[in-house]
């Protein structure tokens, strides 16, 4: 099982609703008033996904493959306003969402198991 760290963590909710968005101009608000957190947690998803630290199944590889450079782009900033121009102008909200998606199920699946565990 993968350990998610605290940015994705804590930021789960602003990660879904960003996901979830397929409107580009949505997305841009979003990024806009976003924090420092918010920017690195996806930066922090994109560098562990391209890593292969998170695992992914074949289909989902394929559909990411596509927009494999925006991925890398976004993986390489070390800062919160970098971050916020290359995920801005790089592409679009479904690609953003596209890998997202995969994380925020297997992040959904760990908080329901821990919370049925400690309901026991």
């Amino acid at each position: 099982m993968y350990n998610f760290s605290d940015y994705v963590r804590n930021n789960c909710e602003f990660l879904q609703r960003l996901a979830k968005t397929r409107s580009d101009r949505k997305k841009q608000k979003y990024i806009s008033i976003a924090d420092r957190d918010k920017l690195l947690a996806i930066v922090e998803i994109c560098t562990n996904i391209l890593k292969a630290n998170f695992p992914l199944k074949k289909h989902q590889r394929k559909k990411l493959a596509r927009n494999a450079e925006y991925y890398r782009k976004i993986s390489r900033v070390r800062t919160e306003k970098s971050a916020r121009h290359r995920i801005q102008t790089g592409g679009s909200a479904i690609a953003l969402a596209a890998i997202l998606a995969p994380v925020l199920g297997t992040l959904a699946q760990h908080i329901l198991d821990k919370t049925l565990l400690k309901e026991q």
